[in-house]
């Protein structure tokens, strides 16, 4: 595990647990244990592969009311498995989903997994569908995985960390299980699949281990209430090719150091389309890196929200639509665990528009870090609050309201305004001298020097 392991629950173990504190006696008690590993970690399961020790199965149906009960656990370097044919569901409770417990399938420790026309559906509590971890590799093809979470114990109490069986407040979600998770290195690939969830996530990563790669090819992912289609932790990076995301929350999340990447997405949000946070990060300059290409996107908040975190951002073509009429949006994060930047300088957020007509407002409210936009052959249609802007030749940057950015006399060329807009500009470019500036379209530029 990296220091940042459990970054995605949006704390180390250490925050998962209250930190130790002196008792009445001024005796400080002893420090939290150790998560459990997955090798420490009995499980009861229906189908067990170890080092090979099986190599397919074809036609399995199972049905289980068990608590913390696995249906298929593949396991060991040695172990090359496929799972096809196969109807599983499980309707009993999980327990840890850090370690798999409670999940359809189960594959770690170096195995490889291959999941073929397999309907795997669980109804209980942090029952994923299919977790991959430690260094597995799990291929899934033209299959439906769900996960609809269900009752929590009696006497459970909601924390962040190992053992959380609920997503972590501040996080706002719904839900109580991920119907697919991915941790620990492990490599995931899913071709023409459905993945759905009743809340939370339908394809998570967490404990990545540092170098985890997820990708879904032509997969549709649902997500009923308030989740994620996808969740990059820190570590992470994940690629949606050609695949529809339907969520009441986010199309994905990202945290940290981590990238997602979406070519040819088609995606329908009920809040945000993609957040980018930071949380207990050592290393405050940290940049999470977010490629829309070709992509459509349907939000009723900002298309892309970013809160107390650095972030390097492009979209390619693609249609963004905004109900909310807001592209950008960079502020502060209200989570008291959100990384602090004590005061040193931090590279900011960079969004880059490249061969795209778009329209929304792009602003900056994060007295942190600084917002830069950069046109590049590109057209947007929005006010820009706090934004140094820099576009070619081939772009134009229409103001539809009141805006205050800072740019170069390279720029000026690119920005128009209707009639009662304006638009004030600081420049520290001496080629640039403060005028005002009477725009096409009826708009105004007022230049001032920094």
């Amino acid at each position: 595990m990296t220091t940042r392991s459990l970054s995605c629950a949006g704390l180390l173990l250490a925050t998962a647990l209250a930190m130790p504190v002196a008792n009445a006696q001024g005796v400080p008690p002893s420090p939290p244990p150790a998560m459990p590993t997955m090798a420490d970690t009995k499980y009861d399961a229906a189908l067990v592969v170890r080092d090979g020790s099986a190599t397919a199965s074809d036609g399995l149906v199972l049905n289980s009311p068990k608590d913390q009960y696995n249906g298929v656990m593949v396991s060991g370097g040695r172990s090359a498995f496929t799972l096809k044919n196969a109807q599983i569901a499980l309707t009993g409770m999980g327990k840890n989903d850090f370690l798999g417990i409670g999940a359809g399938a189960l594959v770690r420790d170096d195995a490889t997994l291959v999941v073929d026309h397999v309907r795997i559906e669980t109804s209980g509590a942090t029952s994923s569908a299919l977790v991959a971890a430690e260094n597995a590799t799990l291929r899934v093809y033209d299959s439906t995985l769900i996960a609809n979470g269900g009752a929590l114990p009696v006497g459970y109490i909601r924390h962040i960390g190992p053992g959380m069986m609920e997503p972590p407040a501040p996080l706002g979600l719904d839900g109580n299980a991920r119907t697919v998770l991915a941790m620990s290195n492990s490599r995931s690939f899913f071709y023409r699949t459905t993945i759905e969830a009743d809340g939370w996530g339908a394809l998570s990563t967490d404990a990545t281990g540092g170098n985890l790669y997820l990708e879904a090819n032509d997969c549709v992912l649902r997500v009923k209430h308030k989740g994620y289609g996808t969740y990059a932790d820190f570590g992470a990076h994940v690629v949606l090719n050609r695949t529809v995301v339907e969520s009441g929350g986010e199309l994905g999340i990202i945290a940290g150091k981590a990238r997602i990447d979406l070519n040819g997405v088609t995606g329908k949000v009920g809040r945000n389309g993609v957040m980018i946070h930071s949380v207990m990060a050592f290393d405050p300059t940290e940049m999470a890196e977010l490629n829309l290409k070709d992509t459509t996107l349907v939000s009723a908040g900002p298309a892309i929200l970013v809160k107390s975190a650095n972030a390097a951002i492009t979209i390619e073509g693609g249609a963004i639509t905004s109900t909310s009429g807001q592209l950008l949006s960079v502020i502060k994060n209200e989570d008291p665990n959100a990384t602090k930047t004590g005061g040193k300088p931090v590279p900011g957020v960079a969004l880059t528009l490249r061969k795209a007509i778009l329209k929304g407002d792009v602003a900056n409210t994060d007295t942190d870090r600084a917002l830069a936009l950069k046109l590049e052959s590109a057209q947007l249609a929005g006010a820009l609050h706090n934004v140094v802007l820099t576009a070619d030749a081939g772009s134009r940057w229409t103001a539809t309201a009141a805006s205050e950015v800072v740019l170069t006399a390279a720029s000026v060329p690119a920005i128009d305004a209707p009639k009662g807009v304006t638009v004030r500009a600081v420049t520290a470019d001496g080629s640039l001298k403060p005028q005002h500036i009477q725009l096409k379209s009826g708009g105004e530029l007022i230049v001032s020097a920094r």
